[in-house]
């Protein structure tokens, strides 16, 4: 360096009161800080020569020079190589969810189409914060640099991490930067979410179950603002992914760690107190590793560049203090409206309950059949769609019963439709994730004048008990012979009957098919049952016109016979037998 141009230049902006020359470096006492911008022109003006300064404030006011070669060489290399790997994994977990979402198997139709509705979109994202960051750094006449691009398997990247070469002026322009940066990235992602919401291919927003995961990873800001302009669990198109997945790194970038743009915001703020924040921050990175490992290339990133952070050149200026608290409680939003251990998203769920006992009976087709379904919510804004054929429906109703279960009541409209005996409605319940189908078998009877019960008008109730048999006797009071079926509706699966040739039948085997019997003219048939579990249980009897007979049965448990004491012989056991007494009809 050149000590003769170096002096000339740091005494035309400060008062020196010493000058002191070692090997790499020259060191000016100065007697006063001068102002925010005498430093800035002294940089520009070393700048030029190939030197840049920084200050010192121990044990006295300090301005030291070094030449810029002593800074270290850009990390040019590494950043290319994750910029490329960043992009082959963006693409790829663009493929792999496109190839999901729209159940495509063209190879290539998948990736083109993969890049640009999600890893395009996702580096614009990542543009757009460096575009803001290299905005507030030419604001501040500093050079802007390249970030380290961080890869992701999973969602394709993690964000970007700033390079420790980079040289800050100041306080201000570290906060601006880091401010800046992530500002432009969380708008940039809400931009995608709304647009990609907008686009979608379900107009109707058919709301997901599991989307993601839990509640505990999808971010706040879905709740709290974006739920108010459109259902916000929805299982996202990948330009919706696109806009998520940069939400969530931005605020993970936002986290108060080393080289990140949070890390740039609060040193700037605190100073060299900064450390202890960037240690908890790490500590929060590492807990978050646990459910989403990738976030340790992260973790190792920032050990490796130093988690200590940057510090402004110029350390005799502080921001003021109304600056720090506006841009601290700006990025602690950004942090906790987006921030989430798993940035991923599941398009699995099981959790429609259509009953699994699907027979409802109709008498004289005077009404409509209700159906009730039971739709399990583990996220926010559930809207299932419905859909029934053949026929109309209408959602009479549906019930809360708690945070994550509403039940629903379709209201099938057969009341105008000459249905006859048994009739299949398909019901389907699009939750957004998934698709469900379940047949409902629709019973529409008249009464049969010529089926009694043994002198009892039809429908016949009977209570019975739990493995005792019992028996239903069947009058043909008709001119005309009988050619019935026997079918078994029951909550029971263990139902049976005693065939014509003593062989026991289990009614719950086939209940669509039924059992047929032919029944005389003024005959009759007796007909022998026993159900094995508690429940109701119905029988219908019915002709191939629709009219048919019904059975309400309703199936006791089984009745405990009490021991009787007189049965326990002996002096020395009477004890035992009335404790035994005692135990039984106490439980």
């Amino acid at each position: 360096m050149d000590s003769y141009i170096i002096d000339s230049i740091v005494k035309k902006y400060y008062n020196v009161s010493d000058v002191e020359n070692t090997k790499y470096s020259m060191i000016f006492h100065i007697r006063t800080r001068g102002s925010e911008k005498s430093f800035t022109y002294l940089l520009e003006e070393l700048d030029k020569i190939g030197t840049t300064a920084f200050t010192n404030d121990f044990p006295d006011n300090q301005i030291i020079v070094i030449n810029n070669r002593n800074i270290g060489r850009d990390r040019n290399g590494l950043k290319a190589m994750m910029l490329f790997i960043s992009i082959a994994t963006l693409v790829y977990s663009g493929f792999i969810y496109y190839s999901a979402y729209y159940s495509s198997v063209s190879i290539y139709r998948n990736i083109i189409y993969g890049s640009i509705f999600y890893a395009l979109p996702v580096i614009f994202v990542l543009l757009s914060r460096e575009g803001g960051k290299y905005l507030a750094l030419r604001k501040n006449h500093i050079k802007y640099k390249f970030p380290i691009f961080i890869p992701s398997p999973g969602i394709g990247t993690l964000g970007t991490i700033n390079s420790n070469k980079n040289q800050f002026r100041d306080s201000r322009s570290m906060i601006e930067a880091g401010s800046f940066s992530l500002l432009f990235g969380f708008f940039a992602s809400i931009f995608l979410i709304v647009v990609g919401a907008a686009t979608m291919p379900f107009t109707q927003y058919n709301a997901s179950i599991h989307s993601p995961i839990s509640i505990l990873n999808f971010p706040l800001v879905f709740p709290v603002v974006l739920e108010h302009f459109f259902p916000a669990l929805i299982i996202p198109d990948p330009l919706e992914l696109a806009g998520y997945v940069g939400l969530i790194t931005t605020a993970i970038n936002a986290l108060p760690i080393g080289f990140m743009d949070g890390g740039l915001v609060f040193s700037g703020i605190m100073g060299k107190s900064f450390k202890y924040a960037s240690y908890a921050g790490i500590v929060i990175l590492l807990i978050a590793s646990i459910i989403y490992p990738y976030i340790l290339i992260l973790v190792v990133l920032s050990l490796l560049l130093g988690i200590r952070g940057p510090l402004p050149m110029n350390t005799f200026f502080k921001p003021k203090i109304s600056m720090k608290a506006s841009w601290a409680l700006i990025i602690i939003i950004i942090l906790l409206l987006g921030f989430v251990p798993l940035p991923f998203h599941s398009t699995g769920n099981s959790n429609v309950a259509i009953p699994n006992s699907c027979y409802v009976m109709q008498q004289n087709n005077t009404g409509n059949v209700t159906v009730n379904i039971t739709v399990q919510n583990h996220g926010l804004n559930v809207v299932p769609v419905f859909s029934v054929s053949p026929g109309n429906f209408s959602v009479e109703r549906s019930i809360q019963n708690n945070m994550t279960t509403t039940t629903y009541t379709l209201e099938l409209i057969t009341y105008h439709y000459n249905y006859t005996g048994k009739k299949d409605f398909n019901i389907t319940v699009n939750t957004g994730t998934e698709i469900f189908h379940k047949m409902i078998s629709v019973y529409f009877l008249k009464d049969n004048k010529n089926i009694h019960f043994t002198n009892i008008s039809n429908p016949l109730n009977l209570t019975e008990y739990q493995g005792k048999p019992f028996n239903i006797t069947i009058d043909n009071n008709g001119s005309f012979p009988l050619n019935v079926r026997i079918i078994s509706i029951s909550t029971s699966m263990g139902v049976y009957m005693e065939g014509s040739d003593n062989t026991t039948i289990n009614l719950a085997g086939d209940p669509y098919e039924g059992i047929s019997t032919h029944i005389r003219p003024w005959k009759n048939e007796t007909m022998n049952f026993e159900a094995e579990t508690p429940g109701t249980w119905k029988i219908i009897i019915m002709e191939s016109n629709g009219e048919a007979a019904i059975v309400d049965i309703h199936i006791k448990p089984a009745k405990e016979s009490p021991p009787n004491p007189k049965s326990f012989n002996g002096s020395q056991n009477n004890d035992n037998a009335l404790n035994s007494i005692h135990s039984l009809y106490y439980f």
